[in-house]
């Protein structure tokens, strides 16, 4: 599969970007310590979906959340309980039922934009309660919220 960045130059796939990138949408993206993602054992990165809940002044960064597989059990109540069920009979691109983790807020670059897949589109309903929900999460500041217009 062909990528914008096999194909255009980064200026051009940062002005794409501007214009496609909305809040709700759902990109699959490679993600790693930088962007607050523990990856397995031995690996670099982990292919999560990332929903887009707001971005910088600039829109060179993006804020938003992920989905996981389960709740990790290792966590603290207060972290499990900032995990949205999500089912996969409401969105058809995920292979089973899952959960938004609303703990903390996460970045993804614009820079990176040409390598995400578009998935799909979480409805206005669920971004606004995964937004409510992440305004409520103890390991999240109003500064970092706001930093995404949040």
């Amino acid at each position: 599969m062909t990528k914008l960045s096999d194909i255009l130059d980064e200026n051009s796939v940062k002005a794409i970007a501007k214009e496609s990138i909305k809040i709700g949408n759902v990109y699959r993206i490679k993600m790693d310590e930088k962007n607050g993602i523990k990856p397995k054992a031995g690996d670099s990165s982990r292919n999560k979906y990332f929903i887009v809940l707001g971005f910088d002044s600039e829109g060179n960064a993006y804020g938003g959340v992920i989905i996981n597989s389960n709740i990790n059990q290792k966590i603290p109540q207060s972290m499990k309980d900032c995990h949205i069920p999500v089912k996969c009979s409401k969105y058809g691109f995920l292979d089973h039922d899952s959960f938004v983790d609303c703990s903390k807020l996460k970045t993804a670059r614009i820079e990176k934009f040409g390598k995400w897949q578009f998935l799909g589109i979480f409805s206005l309903e669920d971004v606004q309660l995964i937004t409510a929900t992440i305004k409520e999460s103890p390991n999240e500041t109003k500064e970092h919220l706001a930093l995404f217009g949040l």
